[in-house]
């Protein structure tokens, strides 16, 4: 109230102040009619947003006619899933073909053409006969017997002599050519199973040895005989190339070639499986890995077919060290097939993507099969029915928010959306090649009738639909698209592209100091106006 003294009714006996506030209460009326009006503003644009979105929704499944998304749809299939499978690619030949497999395409191999690790010294001592692993000194056992090793005073024929002078009844070999050792049960015809270590052990001298997981088998007298798994002087992979005892000598720094492909190598710093690592992340096409088992350097060609893998010496003698540039390969095959019961074809690859246009045959193994590439009627009806389904979302929101309780009710230029779509999926086109001049000659109708002041949502028959699409298909693309820009969907596009563009009249409402900002912003200044003369008059 205006100022600090009020008498109210003490004079007159009224409740002035009650009958003030029910005056202000009236006469703030146009107030809350403004209000309203804003929320009814906020309400239309929120409407207004969501409209665009579904339309942009129906642009969105029109545009994809033109680009040929809905109708370039096909399917592949094989009789003998395990001979060969296909996918298709753009624009396949249609029909049906008979696929023999001759031959698969695998990849070439190589290896090293001998062990990389230096032969031991069998007669110095353990610690220093060259031995990949290092012996610990304790004890062993052999079929009960248990022997004491010292890797600094004895060399491994000391050992192996005390082995087999021993009543263990096996018999210790060492062979330089290979560099592993063997043990065989002395007495001959005794197949007994040798058995190596015990629970008390100390020594993991039968482990370097590697006999203690190797295969037993009968040897020539009859026995049984157990030999290394790998030979005693194998390098390991991660040790500095310079500190590696290799049987071809020391490797020196510079580089060398595979496949065409330079690889660096330097002696000091890299190591076997740094170098490896370098091999398989260059572009020599090959993968590379070290074999514990033959202590040699292995090749596998990324590429399958025939062609075997080139390694040539440069700078550095790192290929000769490694016994690769005698490396022994074991060349790939081509893969070879027919079609038809054409005449025999060859690929470097199990994946040939050239014997039948636009589709790609993965062969995995031997045998015959029948590839049948057709239309995918399924993907076909669905591209179609998402079409329409766009369409009725449309059209059934337009008319949800112009009805008589929607935000956008009486809106002409909103519900003039809703009549230019089906305008356009109702005309009838003139001067295409085919009997089918609109979508309901091909099964496209609001149920029964195919009328333009019907509010049904457009239905699919999915018979007649296929029907007139195997009769003409070209004719039933360009209902759609063509490049006349006449076709339904051209339509579309054209109309809802305008439509929605952020400079397109919805945008214009909705955007950020849009026409419906500016009219929310004039009611709140007349609101404001208002409220100052009500304070006043209050």
């Amino acid at each position: 109230m205006g100022g600090g003294f009020s008498v109210g009714g003490m004079i007159s006996g009224l409740d002035s102040n009650a009958i003030i506030r029910q005056l202000i209460q009236i006469e703030r009326l146009p107030i809350q009619r403004i209000e309203d009006r804003i929320s009814a503003l906020g309400k239309q644009r929120t409407a207004v947003t969501e409209l665009r979105g579904v339309l942009q929704t129906l642009q969105n499944r029109a545009r994809d006619f033109q680009l040929n998304l809905v109708f370039n749809k096909y399917a592949a299939s094989s009789t003998e899933d395990k001979v060969a499978t296909a996918t298709v690619g753009e624009n396949p030949v249609l029909g049906s073909y008979a696929i023999e497999v001759l031959n698969l395409a695998s990849a070439t191999s190589a290896v090293g053409s001998a062990s990389l690790g230096a032969p031991i010294n069998p007669d110095a001592s353990l610690a220093d006969s060259g031995l990949a692993t290092a012996i610990t000194a304790g004890t062993f056992t052999i079929n009960g017997v248990a022997f004491t090793v010292d890797p600094e005073t004895q060399s491994l024929n000391d050992v192996l002599s005390e082995i087999n002078s021993s009543g263990a009844g096996v018999t210790a070999t060492y062979d330089p050519a290979t560099d592993r050792v063997s043990f065989e049960n002395s007495a001959p015809g005794n197949t007994s199973l040798i058995n190596f270590g015990a629970k008390d052990d100390d020594s993991n001298f039968l482990s370097v040895l590697n006999v203690r997981q190797a295969t037993q088998s009968t040897g020539g007298n009859g026995s049984t005989v157990v030999v290394g798994t790998r030979n005693l002087g194998a390098v390991r992979p991660g040790d500095t190339l310079a500190d590696v005892n290799f049987a071809n000598g020391p490797v020196t720094a510079g580089s060398f070639r595979i496949n065409g492909i330079a690889i660096d190598v330097d002696p000091a710093e890299d190591s076997i499986a740094d170098i490896l690592a370098r091999i398989n992340n260059s572009d020599a096409q090959v993968t590379a890995s070290y074999d514990s088992a033959t202590d040699a350097i292995r090749f596998t060609s990324k590429a399958l077919g025939s062609r075997t893998i080139s390694f040539e010496s440069g700078t550095s003698n790192f290929l000769d060290v490694a016994n690769l540039t005698t490396a022994i390969q074991t060349a790939g095959a081509d893969a070879r097939f027919t079609v038809n019961g054409g005449p025999e074809q060859t690929r470097n690859t199990n994946e040939v993507s050239d014997a039948i246009g636009g589709v790609t045959i993965n062969m995995t193994s031997v045998g015959t099969t029948t590839v049948n590439i057709a239309h995918d009627e399924d993907g076909l009806v669905a591209g179609i029915q998402s079409f329409l389904d766009a369409f009725n979302e449309a059209t059934n929101k337009v008319r949800s928010l112009t009805s008589r309780d929607g935000a956008l009710r009486s809106d002409g230029g909103i519900r003039g959306i809703e009549s230019q779509l089906r305008q356009v999926v109702f005309k009838t086109l003139g001067g295409l090649s085919g009997d089918f001049e609109s979508l309901a000659h091909i099964g496209i109708t609001t149920g029964d009738s195919f009328d333009a002041a019907a509010s049904s949502n457009l239905t699919l028959n999915r018979e007649k639909f296929l029907e007139a699409y195997k009769e003409s298909p070209d004719n039933v693309r360009r209902l759609f698209a063509n490049s006349d820009k006449t076709g339904v969907a051209d339509e579309f596009q054209a109309y809802l592209s305008e439509v929605t563009k952020s400079t397109g009249f919805l945008n214009a409402r909705i955007r950020s100091n849009g026409t419906i900002d500016q009219q929310i912003k004039a009611y709140q200044d007349q609101m404001r106006r208002l409220e100052d003369r009500l304070g006043q008059r209050e």
